[in-house]
């Protein structure tokens, strides 16, 4: 499914998770303009509640206007933070319009409940508020993949041996844990699953894995791909990160390539969920865009 948005369509930019910083979103836009996007915020967007954006109701009227109207080509949510899980019971699928939606960290739940729908393209990637800190190779990769250009294969280093293909899924590890006992719990039975997190220890990704397990969350999976994991072992530790993740990849008994440029660093290559990909060889590699 290509990401393709058409010349001069407009893009809403919605704010349905954390609060954010005003300048920061605004030097996210400039860029996004100077490439080329026609990118219009929708009124009020920071009415700050708590660490959120706004309150629930507004955060999701807000969401599903941008999603539903066809005055729309694309949706772009602002960043993530916290607050989609809040509100993804409001969200009416039958009611989304065919359309690039962008983002990812939070962003990784509204995916998870709109791709069995078939809705989208869901592309899992830079948002305006995280652009000022983005690569220049994730920021231009991003736009290329926005004017129908396909994705360049990822290098990274194999953790378990093999080969595997299927449709890439995933993103933020705490947030596929948390949809875990949900109606969102995302199905990965034969997909290349994507995992990647920010600022939490070894012990956490740890217990988040192990919850992942736990509810099936990884049964039936073809493949792993890693990308950037924060806040490795302590110091002077006889483990790694790596030692931590492959307790509960390992027995999988499947592909496992990791240290690829995905997650919350300066490195954030973009994806297509639903993407037909392949691990192998240390690489991630992606089958060619049709439509």
């Amino acid at each position: 499914m290509s990401a393709r948005i058409a010349p001069g369509g407009q893009i809403a930019v919605v704010a349905p998770c954390g609060a954010f910083d005003p300048a920061r979103l605004a030097q996210g836009l400039t860029v996004a303009r100077a490439h080329g996007l026609d990118v219009v915020e929708l009124p009020d967007l920071l009415r700050p509640h708590r660490y959120l954006a706004s309150p629930d109701e507004q955060r999701a009227a807000q969401l599903m206007e941008a999603l539903s109207s066809d005055r729309w080509a694309a949706v772009w949510i602002v960043r993530g933070g916290y607050g989609l899980t809040r509100i993804l019971d409001r969200i009416d699928p039958a009611k989304v319009r065919p359309k690039p939606i962008i983002g990812f960290s939070d962003v990784t739940a509204l995916f998870a409940a709109l791709h069995p729908h078939g809705k989208g393209p869901l592309v899992h990637g830079p948002m305006p508020h995280s652009l000022p800190s983005t690569d220049e190779a994730s920021t231009e990769a991003l736009f290329a993949l926005l004017a129908g250009e396909p994705p360049a294969p990822m290098s990274g280093e194999t953790w378990a041996p093999g080969e595997a293909s299927g449709p890439l899924v995933g993103g933020n590890l705490c947030l596929l844990a948390a949809l875990c006992g949900t109606p969102w719990q995302l199905d990965v039975a034969g997909t290349v699953l994507v995992l990647e997190e920010v600022g939490e220890p070894p012990y956490r990704i740890d217990r988040l894995l192990q919850q992942l397990v736990s509810a099936g969350g990884l049964r039936g999976v073809a493949a792993v791909a890693v990308g950037e994991m924060t806040n490795p072992a302590p110091e002077g530790a006889d483990w790694t990160l790596r030692d931590v993740v492959m307790d509960h990849l390992g027995p999988l008994g499947v592909p496992v390539v990791a240290g690829l440029p995905i997650g919350h660093g300066a490195r954030n290559r973009p994806f297509v969920w639903g993407t037909r990909a392949h691990v192998g060889d240390g690489e991630l590699r992606f089958s060619p865009v049709v439509g």
